[in-house]
């Protein structure tokens, strides 16, 4: 995810998987191409047949959900955020204006416990959400954590308190059962490491 302000003082995010999606394409047509060399000139058994079949069409699939595209230009003069999606098959675009955005969060996968995945989600007044992507990438630097940090100050919000600020006021409050929901629905921790990180707040 590609975050940038422009000259015009503009937000512009976008994603672009596509590279993936023709090289799965590109698999694709190689497994094709040999199941039919196989079947008509190579004469090397059906099973290899089926099995070359088999990869292409799950390629094929997998070609199909990783393709996502989107870009969201956040305009601060008025105050509008023009939006485009594509993923798989499916194509969404929409204009939303800045004062229907209620927050923006950062999400992770439950259970998500090696190099973190985030994604940038959108909470609209309504009550729906609009994630900039509707999939979770690889946040190994941070890029889409401070895209979210960008995104509300030009939005004009207040930085939200991290989890562990939160799960820190709430220990101090004596409610513990909610400082674990906390990391449980924040970084989608379990409940054990949330209480060994709730644990280990209270120790200092």
């Amino acid at each position: 995810m590609d975050t940038r302000e422009e000259a015009d003082g503009s937000v512009l995010v976008t994603y672009d998987s596509s590279l993936w999606t023709r090289w799965s394409i590109g698999a694709t047509l190689v497994l094709l191409g040999t199941a039919v060399y196989d079947y008509f000139i190579g004469g090397r058994g059906d099973e290899r047949v089926i099995g070359l079949l088999a990869g292409a069409a799950t390629l094929a699939v997998i070609a199909l959900v990783m393709l996502e595209q989107c870009r969201f230009r956040f305009d601060p003069v008025s105050r509008l955020i023009e939006w485009e999606q594509r993923w798989g098959l499916r194509r969404r675009l929409g204009v939303t204006a800045f004062g229907d955005v209620q927050h923006v969060s950062v999400e992770t996968p439950i259970g998500d416990t090696g190099i973190p995945s985030r994604r940038v989600v959108l909470h609209l007044i309504d009550g729906t959400l609009l994630p900039i992507t509707v999939g979770y990438k690889p946040d190994v630097d941070g890029a889409i954590a401070r895209s979210a940090e960008t995104l509300r100050r030009i939005l004009g919000q207040e930085p939200k308190p991290s989890p562990a600020a939160i799960a820190r006021a709430l220990i101090k409050q004596g409610r513990t059962i909610d400082a674990v929901k906390v990391f449980v629905e924040h970084e989608g921790l379990s409940l054990k490491d949330a209480k060994d990180r709730v644990d280990a707040i209270g120790r200092g």
